[in-house]
């Protein structure tokens, strides 16, 4: 999980081009294949529609978390130990985030959009807590009071208006009289609002009654930023004309004028001294700056789009800056070197990316991203056997590694083609075998090494197949002909092929339908799993017990009707062992290739890294502490070895085991699923990303164990025919759960889009 109690107080619910010089150098390439490749640069190109500009950044109170937002129309946190996107924020109706603020308490997150609207949001759970129209247009920044009462908003409407921060009621609300406002800046007393004008006027303001204090002056084109320094003593204004004036606030008369080479300031920012200005420039760059002497310490290439905001780490050895091109950048403030990309995209995906070319990513972040090589594309997780590098990732933002280098070229990876059978094509035989017939040729010289085979989104064994023949083998090409054991209804077939350089063709697929005169009489087998107890080390739970045994009984209902045999095993409380899991598992006795095995576990998960600094994720039976999570721990890559083995035709892993609380050191859902996603077979989880699982008393069981439990019970059978298919129950679920929580919690299944429907249960 973990789980925890609902809010009570709950009122309301584009094309962009990443340069990148990271190439991939094979040391198996001759020299002149390698020159001529070389002689093409390559880039990533995103996915068009799925990220955008990033407008603003706040560095999170405890410094260890990062909050963006931009024109994929969310905000996000993200974890800067990691690299991950904690938590996405996003408004019931799709627009652009515009400005983000966060109370010095760090709980709460304030938004303003395109539409004008402001929304507040619990920043650690990503409940929203209310939504209110603020501006008739444009809402151009925000910023919220020392004392967390008050939420100032400016909008291109011309007004300035504050609100109570904790119910949304409004204060007061002038009109600047300044065209409109492009940023607003707070005092560290409360006291002052700066206000920077599209005419060019920057002026302050009283909060307490909005009335105005003070016009300071003008830039001589519009001022685009105000920032106070930490001690009250200054106030940092930077306009289009290219100059940043700095504004003595006890005499309120100009103390500094400096004069930027080359494009204008759009953010500002102080080092913890506030001797160090940090600017962001509309030309991609960012400076630091003495700004008391007026000279610039470094120059940092940043980018060839815009660089909109940045600001320094906590303890100002790191910088993260927010582009136009959608990436938000990690630097180090020594010498300037880039260490990574962050990349959101609208859907709450993400990737982290080293200049080298080392990546971690969410569930299917990276098939929104592909090299371009001239006209050719190739999608970054065709890759991902290479440069999918969690531990890496962490390593650079943790100081243990530094990118060095770029790359030089990218392998070609192999092409494969499904001969047989076809998309589409209808089956009606008696015994459940199909022919699978796959060639693959490379388009290197790297040679092609292997052919995987995936039925249902579960890769199967050669033992699992009724036979295996190679018909055609050279360097350069592979044939193969198969037969398996395939289900009455719709399937999907895949297959995917690797070279020797572990790259990976595009998967290959056939969704086929069987219709057979022979009768089925498969059988359902279950394994729910649930732990509860894991004080001192862990915070306990309060239904994960409760849910697997809730699970298994109303499964167990099934017998006799979609299925012959219903077979149940919950292991629950200090029962659960990994030991024992995997006994009940060869309990179970012999599967066949029509039966269904669904598993499902509650309770807690961690990561760890191994010796050889891999990244492994594990369930915790009750009882397990820090010193024991891989002597008693369940290693996700241990089950789903042996899970392989298992004959059942297909596999559902419901999994309601999240991160412990320390989102750092958490396996969330996300990222056990990611890792199981064509092993496992189909994994649906009861949260995204890292976000929380929530339980309650007034429910009995676990949000999503709720929503499973009452949609098998009929909930989910939208279409009325007293059968459930495993459509409307994921679609039933997902929703109900987002209702129960508000927001909060988001049920999801990795590569959704590769499963053929199926009957999963009867209405009894």
């Amino acid at each position: 999980m973990p789980q925890h109690s609902v809010p009570q107080k709950v009122e309301t619910r584009s094309a962009s081009f990443l340069r990148f010089r990271s190439l991939m150098i094979v040391a198996s390439l001759s020299v002149m294949v390698c020159q001529c490749v070389a002689q093409e640069r390559l880039s990533l190109d995103l996915e068009e529609g799925k990220s955008g500009a990033v407008w603003n950044l706040v560095l999170g109170v405890d410094g260890k978390t990062l909050f963006s937002c931009g024109r994929d129309s969310t905000a996000k946190s993200w974890d800067l130990a990691t690299g991950e996107a904690i938590r996405m924020f996003k408004a019931a109706q799709p627009t652009l985030i515009t400005s983000l603020a966060l109370d010095h308490t760090g709980n709460w997150l304030a938004l303003g959009d395109m539409n004008g609207r402001l929304t507040l949001w619990n920043a650690h759970s990503g409940v929203q807590y209310y939504d209110l129209p603020a501006h008739q247009q444009y809402m151009t920044s925000l910023a919220i009071t020392p004392d967390a009462a008050t939420v100032i908003t400016a909008g291109r409407d011309g007004s300035i208006s504050s609100w109570k921060l904790d119910d949304g009621s409004a204060r007061w609300s002038i009109d600047a009289a300044a065209l409109w406002i492009n940023a607003v800046a707070v005092s560290p007393d409360g006291a002052f609002l700066a206000s920077a004008g599209q005419d060019g006027s920057v002026s302050l303001w009283r909060i307490s009654d909005g009335k105005k204090e003070a016009d300071l002056g003008r830039h001589s084109r519009f001022a685009r930023t105000v920032l106070f320094s930490q001690d009250g003593k200054y106030l940092f204004s930077a306009g289009a004309d290219g100059r940043i004036l700095v504004w003595d606030m006890q005499t309120r008369a100009p103390f500094r004028d400096i004069e930027l080479d080359g494009g204008y300031a759009h953010g500002l920012a102080l080092d913890r001294g506030g001797d160090v200005l940090l600017v962001s420039k509309m030309n991609g760059l960012l400076e630091l700056w003495d700004w008391k002497r007026r000279m610039i310490k470094k120059k940092l290439s940043g980018d060839s789009y815009g660089t909109m905001s940045a600001v320094f780490s906590a303890n100002d050895e790191r910088l993260y800056s927010a582009h136009t091109s959608g990436a938000i950048k990690v630097w180090t403030t020594e010498d300037g070197s880039l260490l990574l990309d962050m990349v959101g995209f609208s859907d709450g995906q993400w990737l982290s990316f080293t200049p080298d070319g080392y990546y971690d990513c969410s569930s299917y972040g990276d098939r929104y991203v592909r090299w371009r090589r001239g006209e050719e594309l190739f999608p970054l997780e065709r890759y991902s056997e290479l440069y999918h590098r969690p531990s890496i990732i962490e390593d650079v933002l943790r100081g243990g590694y530094k990118p060095a280098g770029s790359l030089e070229t990218v392998v070609d990876p192999p092409v494969a083609e499904m001969l047989s059978p076809r998309d589409g094509q209808l089956f009606a035989f008696g015994s459940e075998a199909l022919e699978v017939v796959v060639e693959v040729v490379a388009t290197d010289i790297s040679s092609i090494e292997n052919i995987a085979l995936l039925l249902n989104d579960r890769q199967l064994t050669r033992e699992q197949l009724i036979d295996w023949t190679v018909v055609e083998k050279s360097a350069t090409q592979l044939h193969v002909r198969c037969r398996m054991h395939v289900l009455p209804g719709k399937n999907s077939i895949e297959a995917v092929a690797f070279n020797a350089s572990r790259g990976r063709s595009a998967k290959v697929r056939a969704d086929i339908t069987v219709e057979t005169s022979t009768r089925i009489n498969p059988s359902l087998y279950v394994l729910a799993v649930g732990s509860d107890s894991y004080a001192p080390a862990y915070p306990d739970l309060q239904f994960a017990s409760v849910d697997a045994e809730a699970l298994a009984d109303e499964l167990a209902r099934q017998e006799g009707g979609m299925y012959a045999r219903v077979y149940t095993r919950a292991i629950t409380g200090k029962n659960v062992t990994k030991e024992g899991i995997f006994s009940a598992l060869k309990e179970f006795g012999e599967m066949k290739p029509e039966d269904v095995l669904v598993l499902f576990f509650s309770g807690h998960g961690v990561r760890e890294r191994d010796k050889k600094g891999r990244t492994k994720y594990y369930y915790l039976p009750a009882g397990t502490t820090k010193k024991t999570v891989t002597s008693r721990g369940l290693a996700w890559e241990d089950f789903s070895a042996e899970i392989a083995h298992l004959n059942a035709g297909r596999i559902i892993l419901l999994l309601d085991a999240c991160h412990s609380g320390d989102v750092s050191s958490g396996a969330s859902n996300e990222k056990v699923a990611s890792s199981l996603a064509g092993q496992v077979g189909v994994v649906f989880t009861s949260s995204s990303g890292n976000e929380y699982s929530y339980e309650d008393r007034s429910w009995g069981h676990g949000a999503f164990t709720k929503a499973l439990l009452d949609g098998i019970r009929g909930a989910a059978d939208f279409t009325a025919d007293k059968t459930i298919d495993w459509g409307e129950l994921q679609l039933y679920v997902g929703t109900a759960v987002r209702t129960m929580t508000k927001g909060g919690q988001n049920p999801m299944v990795p590569r959704l889009e590769q499963f053929a429907n199926f009957d999963f249960v009867r209405v009894r």
